[in-house]
């Protein structure tokens, strides 16, 4: 068991790591894609909607969905390979529990729409 934690924990690490790319790196790039969005929608004319920008763009914000899901199942796959050998008295494994619980949270909010 003790190895499953340290597993456990290993897990939780890279969920972690995941769900702050996604935090810091994915969702600053969609939030900039749907201003670029919103102003295009606000001017006049619709050179926008169809170019190679517009596709970008809604590329960005189908990418932080997509990121969000994969960062809610590994945030899930570390709660559940922790919450065993947490429950078995292996302390260091309430380390990958709670790295995976932040992340399976992070994950959801932005790949289920939770917040939005």
């Amino acid at each position: 068991m003790k190895i499953l934690a340290y597993i456990g924990v290993v897990f939780g690490v890279l969920s972690l790591i995941l769900s702050l790319y996604l935090q810091f790196v994915i969702v600053d790039a969609a939030a900039t894609a749907e201003t670029s969005k919103d102003f295009a929608m606000n001017s006049p004319g619709d050179s926008y909607f169809g170019s190679i920008q517009h596709m970008l763009d809604m590329a960005a914000i189908e990418r932080k969905v997509d990121f969000g899901i994969t960062v809610m199942g590994a945030g899930l796959l570390a709660l559940l390979v922790s919450i065993v050998p947490a429950f078995k008295k292996h302390s260091i494994a309430w380390i990958g529990v709670g790295l995976g619980l932040v992340s399976l949270i992070l994950g959801a909010a932005y790949g289920t729409h939770l917040f939005s």
